[in-house]
This record gives structure tokens, C-alpha cells and sequence, in this order.
């Protein structure tokens, strides 16, 4: 490897090993592409692919390394005021956290989550961290917090799937509450 690594470029790399469903190689990358910005003092971009490194890990079925790998990028995140991006790293730590059976903490992240992506506008992001506390809320047997989070998913969602617009219909009619 060249002494100073171009990390755009492992960038590049990283999403075409991901795109090919090599994700053990991705995470490798983006990783290299963290250590080469934060080399830099880019704190921000090296957070950034720290959890692009989480969810290739989480892919690759390494929930234990995707949890670990997002540790301390939601502060960077929080510290530039990108809510958008500490609303990925939350999400990601939830994510790993429902796979490691840690459902509890998962639930509480999936709240911090959807709340951050709410702020920051990201209506589909928000509406799929949404989902999938629904999913999980669904899991465990509670009902009334799935609901919840399946109508909250739909209220902000800007591109909503056939699905949410027949639950939506079925709210505005009142034939469901």
C-alpha cells in the first residue's frame, strides 16, 4: 500500500466490493479509508466511513465488529451538527445492537434515530428506522408500540411504498385507528 493512501479512492473501492456483495473486502476498505482521513485530522469524513465499515460488517453477518466500528462517530457527527450523519450512526448501533439480541437498547437507539433523522429532515430514513422498531416491537409481542411506529413511519415517509399508502388510506377513512 502507498504511504499515503488516497481515501477517495478507497471509497470508490469499498462501494464496488460492497456493491458485488463483498462485504468482509468493503469493510477492510473503508476502513483503510477512516485511518487515511483521519491522518488528515478529517474527523468528519473518517467518522463517515466508519460507518459505511458498520454496515458492511453488519452485512457480512459481524454484528459484534458493526456495533464496535460505529463507536465514537455519533459525537463527531453530533460536534459538526450533522444531524443526518449521527442519525445513521445511531441507526447502525441499533441495527447491530437487534442482531446481537440486545433488544432492549436496540428499541432506545431506533428512538434516537428516527428522532435525529427527523430533525434533519430525512423522511424516508426516518420512516425506515421507523419500520423496522415496528418489526422489532412486532417480534417481541408488543402490538400497540408496533402500531405506533408503523404510523409514524407513515407520516413523514416522502416516497411511501404501496403499502403505506393503503394504511394511509385506511387511517383517513377511519377504518383504522
Amino acid at each position: 500500500m502507498a504511504p499515503n493512501p488516497d481515501p477517495v479512492a478507497l471509497v470508490e473501492q469499498g462501494n464496488q466490493e460492497y456493491g458485488s456483495g463483498n462485504y468482509v473486502v468493503a469493510a477492510g476498505l473503508f476502513l483503510q479509508a477512516a485511518q487515511a482521513y483521519a491522518d488528515k485530522q478529517d474527523e468528519l469524513n473518517a467518522a463517515k466511513q466508519k460507518n459505511n465499515q458498520s454496515v458492511a460488517l453488519y452485512k457480512a453477518g459481524k454484528a459484534k465488529e458493526a456495533l464496535q466500528a460505529t463507536d465514537g462517530t455519533e459525537e463527531v457527527f453530533k460536534k459538526a451538527g450533522d444531524l443526518k450523519g449521527q442519525g445513521f450512526a445511531v441507526g447502525n448501533r441499533a441495527t447491530a445492537l437487534e442482531e446481537l439480541k440486545r433488544y432492549d437498547e436496540a428499541l432506545a437507539e431506533y428512538e434516537r434515530a428516527a428522532n435525529l433523522l427527523e430533525q434533519a429532515g430525512e423522511g424516508d430514513m426516518h420512516s425506515a428506522v421507523r419500520t423496522a422498531a415496528a418489526n422489532l416491537n412486532l417480534k417481541r409481542g408488543r402490538i400497540t408500540a408496533a402500531q405506533m411506529d408503523v404510523y409514524d413511519s407513515m407520516r413523514l415517509a416522502e416516497k411511501p411504498n404501496l403499502t403505506r399508502r393503503i394504511l394511509k388510506f385506511f387511517k383517513r377513512i377511519g377504518f383504522i385507528r
